[in-house]
């Protein structure tokens, strides 16, 4: 009896290609003869013709998505976003709340929320530089960002401050004016992460489009998670921390060789003082250090990291809570210094680079909820028990920074 491999999946991206618009470009009388006549039921009705074209079309849903940087892109299928996400799919009542209540309460993991299961993790510059064509404006992607921010701290500074209730030289640092803008309607290189799976899932079903699409993942939108300690090695506190560790090591030994006598006693002096730091990172809020590691010309040199403020008790501090909807949202910030490659694409590249050989090679940036909209009026009658509504994750709503974006795109141009 003849057999057809992956029949179910090439009759799925096939009837998924013609509804979107293929059937027009087909110029192939005899095969379109050969889908009019094609039936699931009688093999002998897929033509070496037909099942060609079908394999065609799964071939491009088994490669990982075309990029350029002239054009946002978008997943065609949950089978080409699974070249870097590990995916969860959740089409039932039961299947969601198993799955709340497994995340509601957690700490430790980072989500996002976003209402289109095919939109990939662009930050909202990135959309913005690739479709107003600002790569053609003669103004690079770096002195882009210096104008958003030079114009961020002329007019919100005394805003940040107030709200921070603080005045000392770290609170109004690029980083933090990035944040705060990223919140009120300017677009800039961070993307929105938070530490509350209720609150993601909010930003994936606000403005959602109900409508089910012409492919099967139009029907979703999507929550994604990172636990935090996978991300730790990027994380900017433990890359400051570790810079001062290693600069305060290397002073350390400078200064004990310079002091000791002998060997003897340089080797005494390198077990008592093992453990001590060089920097006392108490003294190191208002220094001016983090103002000047979050520069955003020495930021534009790290591809990817994240900037949280949730360790309390650490001297480490971003001021990224001055707004209040950060506040509220528990908001996080991944930053991602190319003009136009996704979040997940260049966290891809960055962990081939620097992967050791007894790293796996079968990587994936985060995972991945898929959860089908139908369960849209579920969801959000659940998160208004929970308190989560728009007055809570909004309640500075009425400020709107859009205009630093087109001052400084008319600066550029």
């Amino acid at each position: 009896m003849r057999k057809i491999s992956n029949l179910d999946l090439k009759e799925q991206f096939t009837n998924e290609f013609l509804r979107s618009g293929g059937l027009e470009a087909i110029r192939d009388v005899e095969l379109l003869n050969d889908l009019i006549n094609y039936n699931r039921n009688d093999l002998s009705t897929v033509t070496p013709r037909l099942n060609a074209f079908m394999l065609s079309i799964l071939g491009s849903h088994m490669t990982p998505q075309y990029f350029s940087n002239e054009h946002i892109s978008d997943y065609d299928s949950f089978l080409q976003k699974s070249y870097l996400f590990d995916q969860e799919q959740i089409d039932t009542e039961a299947h969601f709340d198993k799955v709340y209540e497994e995340l509601k309460n957690k700490t430790d993991m980072l989500f996002r929320g976003q209402r289109e299961a095919r939109w990939r993790l662009y930050s909202t510059l990135q959309r913005f530089w690739i479709w107003d064509k600002l790569n053609e404006s003669g103004t690079g992607y770096l002195e882009f960002l210096q104008k958003i921010i030079s114009s961020g701290k002329s007019e919100h500074t005394k805003v940040i401050e107030e709200i921070l209730e603080e005045n000392h030289i770290d609170v109004i640092n690029d980083i933090a004016v990035l944040g705060f803008l990223q919140h009120h309607g300017t677009p800039t290189p961070l993307l929105d992460w938070t530490y509350s799976f209720q609150n993601a899932l909010f930003f994936g079903t606000d403005g959602i489009e109900p409508n089910p699409g012409m492919k099967e993942i139009d029907n979703y939108f999507s929550v994604y998670s990172i636990q935090e300690n996978d991300f730790g090695q990027g994380g900017m506190r433990k890359i400051i921390s570790d810079s001062l560790k290693s600069v305060g090591d290397e002073l350390k030994l400078a200064f004990m060789e310079k002091i000791a006598e002998d060997k003897d006693e340089l080797k005494k002096m390198k077990e008592h003082f093992e453990e001590r730091s060089f920097f006392d990172e108490k003294r190191i809020k208002g220094s001016g250090l983090i103002s000047h590691m979050t520069k955003i010309e020495n930021l534009i040199n790290i591809p990817v990291t994240y900037f949280s403020d949730n360790e309390s008790d650490s001297q480490l501090i971003f001021s990224l809570t001055n707004s209040n909807n950060i506040k509220n949202q528990k908001g996080v910030f991944t930053w991602n210094a190319d003009p136009s490659k996704p979040l997940e694409m260049k966290g891809n590249e960055q962990y081939n680079e620097s992967r050791l050989e007894n790293d796996p090679e079968d990587y994936r940036f985060s995972g991945c909820y898929n959860i089908n909209k139908k369960l849209v009026p579920y969801i959000l009658e659940k998160l208004k028990k929970d308190g989560i509504t728009r007055d809570f994750i909004y309640p500075d709503s009425d400020l709107n920074t859009w205009n630093i974006y087109e001052n400084s795109k008319k600066a550029s141009t």
